[in-house]
């Protein structure tokens, strides 16, 4: 009668609403932050009391309950908090409050008393904490989604699912599960279940259940447990226990070993297969190449051997995944039979093969075709031959394409993205090019053989094209004038020459990246560099230009090394606060350092100044740079002492520093690459530029001695302080930079001996003191003998290996002095027996000891007589030994000298 009560109420003047229900949703209402208006349409207003019409609800055509709330925020996300007057929705069946945004709030226990509903979607609302285990109680529910890929979830113990006996569906992805062992139990209760995504979920690794217990859902047909670090042996045997039925399977990052498993031939109706990202050895299972329902293969970035089997049958394939793997051999020609296949991954591999129009013939459908890095692989197609497909994407880096640039790509007309890097062409640029494709986003040509003049490129490419690569090419002539609407160009390593005033003929560009260095350009910087607001990277390295730096707007990299720039550090650089990289080297600059440096570049991580004509002292301010890695002032004039503070230099005293990490989190990193002096030799470093820490003040005029302070820089990796003034001892705690692979200290004027500590520095490459006072016996250790007599020539008043000049008694005696001084100090800290306590003790002990033995000798006639009789047989045998031998080394000695 209640219900039928509510009926007519509702029902009056046509308004199928509850009121009672209507109520409830408004004070929910009240406690969301709706930023986007998605809730307007609900209210008190006359014109909005039919809440079953408002936005997100759905009510019972019988009974008027609302029986669905959709008020998922996937295009506007709503906030707040989720109130409790949600309970007195009670027939409630769908909530979906997906893709929203809780500011971390936990979810709410009381969700778990709505015990009809059958559809929760909580997934990427940016929950956090435990996951209740109340909702365990919804035994209704045949869908459960909470996936967050914020990954701020989690639940320690899923015994809670087990409830769920209706569930059909079940999104747990990114939720922390580290703790979660009994997780495969668990779902194996779910005897109902269809769909699984346990995707990033840190899974413990455990023992699958046996087969005489396995009780798993027979309705299983779709698999997510990517990225979970599972080993073979505990997801093999669970995963063939299921019926085949299961269609789709992603084991993707995890640590699966050994060969693919024979039996996945028996999932007959497999769609959906990958196991990327594994370690999987061995070749394809025959069977997986039969099976006529798989439409995406993805077994790429894993160790797999041995040719692609005979793929025809498997004429459903959209998506084939193969690359970076180790196959060798030919490539099947029953790829070319595939006519639904649109993507074709086979890069990274070893494959020998001459590729012709067979390997394509009935490829209408294919987009993208990445054959890239097999240098075994080459082309050999007709002049004539018009290609069945028309590609977004052409990828043939690596591969044997030329000598002539590739006709048939004429026909391409839909082309996003064109990789014909290193690819052997020794050819002119074709103009058809720049009229091939409105849509050309994406060109690298980069590493050819490409010659002649490149004109005026800058209106031939679509508003969204992002990258450009010309790089290392014989292009000549004048710089082209370059495409505004591009984000990366590099035109490195030509010879394109004269001034680049042309830039400035777009000052309202995209470019992020510019790289012109290796080239013949020369003249002054034009004044618009400092218009170009997007600029992070500039490399001018390498060229011919000259006259001062004018005002620049480089947000992250600057290189200007090796040309002819003169005056001072322009003050303007003041305004680059967000600088991580500076490279001056190689120039004519001149002036002091400015002491603005260290406190304007913060995120500062590479330095050098190498090789100009700078003077006067080193700014402590410098000290303020934490994240700095390479300092490099070398072959300048500045004079001055080395600052005591570089121990606040704190990247090179971090073993873990994430300074880098984080000052190169611009995105464009891995283009970052840098020319370092390194043991006497110049070398580029790009993939391990992170890894190089190292101070470099050598060639200059400073004075006065190393301060104490520079060996807290234990991560350092080269110190070359070579060719100055210096003088004073050695630091003694100089060892505790045990990271050192190049220490330079040559010519100079240190004295003294070399500390004990140098011992220690056992990771040394190259050590260099030589040409300076420094005088005693060279620390006695393998690894600095290995290192050659040249690291310590031209020291007068050193002794001992690697050289040859033998230490006195006395520098001997010296060397044992220093060495107990050096360790004297620190027995008397760490051994803490020595004490007065020590003493009395010890005092305490010889007198019982003394008179426990003599007491008895004075008190006991029979011993005394005894023990010296003992003792007077015992000299006379020591006696007589010592004059036999005596005799002995007379004669052999006489023999001698007659001899």
């Amino acid at each position: 009668m209640r219900a039928t009560s509510e009926q007519f109420i509702g029902t009056k003047d046509g308004i199928r609403c509850l009121e009672k229900e209507r109520k409830a949703l408004l004070r929910f209402k009240d406690e969301l932050i709706d930023y986007y208006g998605q809730l307007s349409s609900w209210g008190n207003q006359k014109d909005k009391e039919e809440c079953c019409k408002w936005s997100g609800v759905l009510c019972d055509n019988l009974t008027n309950h609302i029986i669905q709330l959709d008020l998922h925020g996937a295009s506007a996300p709503l906030g707040g908090n989720i109130s409790v007057w949600l309970l007195e929705i009670q027939h409630l069946k769908y909530l979906d409050l997906s893709f929203n945004n809780f500011n971390y709030r936990r979810i709410p226990q009381f969700i778990g008393s709505l015990g009809k509903l059958q559809y929760l979607d909580l997934s990427d609302s940016w929950f956090s904490g435990e996951i209740p285990h109340h909702l365990g109680n919804l035994s209704k529910l045949q869908f459960l989604g909470l996936s967050t890929y914020d990954g701020m979830l989690i639940s320690t113990n899923l015994d809670w699912l087990s409830r769920l006996h209706s569930l059909r569906y079940l999104g747990l992805s990114y939720v922390n599960l580290t703790m979660a062992t009994n997780w495969l139990q668990t779902i194996n209760k779910l005897i109902q279940l269809e769909v699984l995504y346990l995707s990033d979920c840190h899974l413990p690794i455990v023992l699958p259940p046996s087969p005489s217990t396995f009780n798993a859902s027979n309705s299983l047909y779709k698999l997510d447990l990517f990225g979970n670090d599972l080993s073979s042996s505990c997801v093999f045997p669970w995963l063939f226990n299921f019926s085949s039925g299961l269609s789709y399977i992603e084991l993707g990052s995890n640590k699966l070993q050994g060969p693919i498993p024979d039996d996945i031939g028996n999932l007959l109706f497999l769609s959906y297969l990958s196991f990327s990202q594994n370690q999987l050895e061995g070749e394809i299972p025959i069977a997986l190449g039969n099976r006529s329902s798989l439409s995406h293969l993805d077994l790429s970035n894993n160790q797999l051997t041995g040719t692609v089997p005979n793929l025809a049958l498997s004429f459903s394939l959209t998506n084939l995944f193969l690359d970076h793997n180790m196959f060798n051999g030919t490539i099947t020609k029953s790829i070319g039979s595939l006519y639904k296949l649109e993507c074709l991954g086979l890069h990274s591999n070893h494959f020998d093969d001459i590729i012709t129009e067979s390997h394509f013939f009935n490829l209408s459908q294919l987009r993208i075709l990445d054959l890239s890095y097999n240098p075994g692989i080459s082309f050999n197609f007709s002049l004539g031959w018009n290609p069945p497909f028309q590609l977004t994407g052409v990828l043939l880096a690596g591969c044997k394409v030329g000598p002539h640039f590739p006709i048939w790509l004429r026909t391409q007309t839909r082309l996003y993205e064109l990789d014909i890097s290193n690819a052997g062409i020794l050819d002119t640029f074709p103009d058809w090019l720049w009229e091939l494709s409105s849509n050309l986003d994406d060109l690298n040509v980069s590493h050819n053989n490409f010659h002649g003049v490149l004109h005026d490129f800058s209106s031939k490419f679509s508003t969204n094209f992002r990258t450009i690569d010309l790089s290392f090419n014989h292009f000549g002539g004048s710089l082209p004038i370059l495409p505004p609407n591009a984000s990366l160009l590099d035109l490195s390593s030509n010879k394109f020459a004269g001034p680049i005033t042309s830039l400035c003929n777009e000052t309202n560009s995209n470019w992020s990246y510019l790289d012109l260095s290796n080239n013949l350009l020369s003249g002054q910087l034009p004044d618009c560099f400092a218009n170009l607001s997007n600029l992070r990277f500039l490399k001018l390295a390498h060229n011919n230009f000259s006259g001062n730096i004018h005002s620049l707007n480089i947000r992250f990299s600057l290189h200007l090394q090796n040309n002819s720039f003169t005056g001072e550090i322009p003050t303007t650089l003041r305004n680059c606060t967000s600088l991580a990289f500076i490279d001056l080297s190689r120039n004519k600059l001149t002036g002091k350092i400015p002491t603005w440096m260290g406190n304007t570049f913060t995120s500062l991580v590479f330095l050098s100044l190498r090789s100009n004509k700078f003077f006067g002292s080193i700014p402590s301010n410098l000290c303020y740079l934490s994240h700095l890695q390479v300092l490099d002032f070398s072959l300048n004039k500045i004079s001055g002492t080395i600052p005591k503070c570089l121990n606040n230099l704190t990247a090179m005293i971090e073993v873990d520093n994430e300074s880098y990490v984080s000052s190169f989190s611009s995105g464009l990193q891995s283009y970052e690459s840098a020319s370092v002096m390194w043991k006497s030799n110049e070398r580029e470093y790009m993939n391990t530029l992170r890894l190089v820490k190292l101070i470099d003040l050598s060639s200059n005029n400073l004075a006065g001695d190393i301060p104490a302070e520079i060996t807290s820089l234990v991560t350092l990796v080269g110190l070359n302080l070579s060719r100055n003034n210096l003088c004073g001892i050695l630091p003694e705690n100089i060892g505790r930079l045990r990271s050192l692979d190049f220490l330079d200290l040559s010519r100079n004027h240190f004295s003294g001996g070399i500390p004990v500590s140098a011992s220690q520095l056992d990771q040394l490459g190259v050590l260099d003191l030589s040409y300076n006072n420094l005088s005693g016996k060279i620390p006695q250790n393998i690894h600095l003998q290995t290192l050659g007599a040249s690291a310590f020539e031209g020291n007068p008043d050193l002794c001992g290996l690697p050289l040859n000049k033998a230490c006195s008694e006395h520098e001997i005696a010296q060397d044992s002095e220093r060495n107990g001084n050096a360790n004297g100090m620190k027995d008397l800290e760490e051994d803490k027996l020595i004490s007065d306590g020590f003493y009395i003790t010890m005092t305490i002990g010889f007198v019982f000891g003394f008179w426990g033995v003599c007491g008895t000798l004075v008190f006991n006639n029979s011993w005394r007589i005894a023990f010296f009789k003992l003792w007077n047989s015992s000299m006379d045998w020591l006696y007589l030994t010592m004059a036999i031998n005596k005799i002995r080394l007379k004669k052999a000695f006489h023999k001698f000298v007659k001899f």
